[in-house]
């Protein structure tokens, strides 16, 4: 049971979208489930680094993959649309699906749309520039992933990288780390097989130029977060297996590496757990330095 805001209602942090950090690590937002009666509604809340002071924030109903700006008067987050239809012999299927990023303005509680509904396209938010002017965000456009930027009034949105998600900029605004997809990989057991793209973890200039891997693996590396002296980053290794692939979003494992592709570490590995998001308080005095090794 979670009170606070002026509301007290069961809310469940959603396990699958990172939380996210004002600039000082005094304020943290993330996507919570509120459950109304039989209904799970999501909402995006606003809380004190001590988890007190939780505040649902207006205009965010559906919200998802919440990213606050740097100051904490601006919220980015993902809304879905989907429609059905029913076809003969069929029954009911989708016939359009998006997801569309979104800004709300704290201070007045203004909610405006950034990016565009369009059926095959997807776009969520990963990272705001230090000086908040610029968003980047994971685009998924009929199954071509790509890294992009763009400007808060909506101009200016460029490809950082092709093939590649979960843009975040370094604290001095000068680089990026993502995830860049490898070749496909194929897994068996008992007769039954999957293929699936490993995704690896990468650094490059704020602009996309200079992309550089870091990591080469036949798993999955997800949400890469960097620490506030912008030597380590952190991130999720998921290792698929076939019976539990529905647990993609979830890594079995907390890592740590430097910025140059050194020290890989593993910090964190509980088995039959899943972890995601793993975010780095920001704030004087919290810089971790670069993993000896």
């Amino acid at each position: 049971m979670i009170v606070g805001g002026g509301f007290k209602s069961k809310v469940l942090p959603f396990p699958f979208s990172s939380p996210s950090w004002s600039s000082d690590g005094n304020r943290v937002a993330f996507t919570g489930i509120e459950l109304v009666g039989k209904n799970a509604v999501f909402n995006v809340y606003d809380a004190a680094a001590g988890g007190t002071e939780i505040t649902k924030l207006p205009g965010t109903t559906g919200g998802l993959s919440a990213v606050l700006s740097p100051d904490g008067r601006t919220l980015a987050f993902a809304r879905k649309r989907e429609r059905e239809a029913r076809r003969p012999h069929r029954g009911k299927v989708t016939v359009f699906r998006s997801v569309s990023i979104w800004l709300l303005s704290i201070d007045s509680g203004t909610v405006r749309q950034l990016t565009p509904w369009r059926n095959g396209l997807s776009a969520y938010p990963s990272s705001f520039s230090p000086d908040g002017s610029i968003l980047a965000f994971s685009r998924d456009w009929q199954n071509r992933p790509s890294a992009v930027s763009i400007r808060l009034d909506g101009s200016e949105e460029t490809v950082l990288a092709g093939s590649a998600a979960d843009p975040a900029y370094s604290p001095d605004g000068t680089r990026l780390a993502m995830t860049t997809l490898g070749r496909p990989r194929t897994i068996s057991r008992k007769g039954e097989s999957l293929t699936f793209s490993p995704t690896e973890l990468a650094v490059a200039a704020a602009d996309g130029s200079g992309l550089t891997r870091l990591t080469r693996t036949r798993n999955l590396e997800l949400t890469p977060s960097w620490d506030p002296s912008g030597q380590r980053i952190a991130y999720v290794l998921f290792s698929p297996v076939l019976n539990d692939f529905s647990a993609l979003a979830a890594g079995d494992s907390v890592m740590e590496i430097n910025a140059d592709g050194s020290c890989k570490t593993k910090v964190l590995s509980v088995p039959k757990v899943g972890f995601f998001g793993p975010t780095w308080q920001p704030g004087p005095g919290r810089e971790a330095g670069p993993i000896s090794c």
